[in-house]
């Protein structure tokens, strides 16, 4: 089912600011970075390791691209800080329904495009102790982009 925690989302107002601080206090650098129009956020993903399935985890930096999408609603209602975690599967579709038949609410009918791309989809917060939670089969990642 899931194999390793994919990414930590977490919501900012300036996303040049804060990679500079994970940059400079840390060392942590961009692995890739994109603007999602469909979710309105420009972000930027931060590799923190690779794993032992093939994979890799990261800080995800969100910044809203604009005041109607989830990222801005949630920073205007929260302020800046850990908007989401991420478990990586090898089968979002599969494991969300799994996930679904235990009675937690997914909250797309199908996965969605995601950050370098990635299949997504997210699972209902009140259904999770109160923590969003995505679910993420990656894709093939061959080099990084910028």
């Amino acid at each position: 089912m899931l194999t390793r925690i994919d990414h930590i989302g977490i919501a900012c107002f300036d996303l040049d600011k804060t990679v500079e601080f994970y940059r400079a206090t840390y060392g942590f650098e961009v692995f890739h970075s994109e603007v999602n129009e469909e979710q309105g956020v420009r972000e930027a993903m931060l590799k923190i390791n690779d794993t032992s399935d093939g994979g890799a985890s990261y800080l995800q930096l969100l910044e809203p691209t604009r005041p109607d999408s989830t990222v801005a609603k949630w920073l205007d209602k929260n302020g800046e800080g850990v908007h989401h975690i991420a478990f990586g599967t090898a089968d979002v579709d599969q494991d969300a329904a799994d996930i679904k038949d235990k009675g937690v609410r997914v909250l797309y009918e199908e996965p969605r495009r995601g950050s370098m791309g990635s299949r997504i989809t997210f699972l209902h917060p009140k259904d999770c102790h109160g923590v969003l939670t995505e679910l993420v089969t990656s894709a093939p990642v061959e080099s990084p982009e910028h």
